[in-house]
């Protein structure tokens, strides 16, 4: 199974509260749409869009990310995002400025870093099921490189 973007039941977004609110970066809201594959059980939803009151006023998102039972909460910034394709597609060029890898994770980092970059282009850099264009390619930078 692929990912799809779909609206989060009731049961879900309990389930996903329960496993992320004591391990999130700073306290807010949240969103009820994510971009899931059931079948590999994987699951990625923007958290929050926070502008830096520091560094001149930069965005930054935070993300939920569940990789294979593993809790992995990340952060990204974007470089440059743009509308290509004559306005069809969207591709953005992200830094991830942070992402909390669980000791026990830590020898499957790379995948974990390549399904991430999978998720923000399946779920057109967090718009899910809001997105308006047909496509997404996405640059993730992490560490001075592309993953």
């Amino acid at each position: 199974m692929a990912y799809v973007n779909e609206r989060m039941s009731k049961e879900d977004w309990k389930e996903c509260e329960r496993i992320v609110a004591a391990r999130r970066f700073r306290g807010g809201g949240g969103n009820r749409s994510w971009t899931i594959d059931r079948e590999r059980n994987i699951w990625f939803k923007a958290y929050q869009i926070w502008t830096s009151r520091e560094d001149g006023g930069e965005m930054f998102t935070e993300w939920d990310f569940y990789w294979k039972g593993i809790y992995v909460p990340a952060e990204t910034m974007p470089v440059k995002i743009w509308l290509s394709d004559e306005g069809r597609s969207y591709d953005g060029h992200l830094k991830l400025s942070k992402i909390e890898i669980p000791k026990n994770a830590l020898q499957h980092k790379s995948e974990i870093l390549k399904e991430l970059k999978a998720a923000l282009k399946a779920s057109f850099m967090g718009l899910g099921i809001y997105a308006t264009k047909i496509a997404c390619k996405v640059d993730l930078e992490y560490e001075g490189a592309l993953v």
